[in-house]
């Protein structure tokens, strides 16, 4: 059975079609969300030379029993003595272009001093002179899980190192850090001895004028279909 469709109804589906399939992404993607629920540490590392593992940790996120979250361990008596870990794979690339202004998650201090958490970008991983940006800290004391939210706004954040601009964020990033630093003097942190759980990391989205004028879209072609 074939179907007349009015010609005007064509183009608002075309319309419709065009606005509504994302564009091809670059690596971090707006709603990007690493919940280790597939039992692996999504390609967050920490340092090498003996450093203690980020590891899959099956049961305890802020869900409770069976929640699975990423524990990084610091120890200021061996190798790893910063309370670091880095992503060079799906958190890389054009966080402006995907229209992220927020990095929300979850934390819970399993240690006994107070951090400072931050998270670092930069251009690429390299030595520890390397430039880029640090985000505003959050304070966690230990206990509990707490939700976390870190601006990305160029006002928000710290030039360490003299980066070449805030264009970094314009499908530059090679690396995102997350560290425990007091102070706003470098990307590497501070030496602690502390364990830290992290869960939940979500890339937030700002509203996104496409996905507004593909809902208009279609409400509109769904009125039109009635009459």
């Amino acid at each position: 059975m074939s179907i007349t469709m009015r010609p005007e109804l064509r183009i608002l589906i075309l319309f419709a079609s065009l606005i509504c399939v994302p564009p091809v992404q670059s690596s971090i993607v707006a709603g990007q969300l690493d919940d280790f629920q597939d039992g692996t540490t999504q390609n967050w590392m920490h340092g090498g030379g003996g450093a203690p593992a980020v590891v899959n940790v099956g049961t305890g996120g802020p869900a409770g029993a069976g929640d699975s979250f990423l524990r990084a361990t610091s120890n200021t008596s061996g190798p790893g003595p910063r309370l670091t870990t880095f992503n060079l794979a799906q958190w890389t690339g054009d966080y402006i272009g995907q229209g992220i202004t927020t990095i929300e998650m979850d934390l819970e201090n399993l240690g006994f001093s107070t951090l400072s958490v931050r998270l670092a970008f930069r251009p690429f991983n390299g030595p520890s002179s390397t430039p880029g940006y640090l985000s505003s800290a959050f304070t966690l004391a230990p206990g509990q899980w707490q939700h976390a939210t870190f601006s990305i706004a160029m006002n928000d954040l710290i030039s360490i190192g003299g980066p070449s601009d805030y264009g970094i964020f314009f499908g530059n990033v090679g690396e995102l850090r997350i560290i425990n630093e007091a102070g706003a003097s470098n990307l590497t942190g501070d030496l602690v001895t502390a364990q830290l759980g992290i869960d939940n990391i979500h890339a937030v989205p700002e509203p996104n004028i496409g996905a507004l004028l593909c809902l208009a879209g279609l409400s509109l072609i769904l009125r039109r279909s009635r009459r």
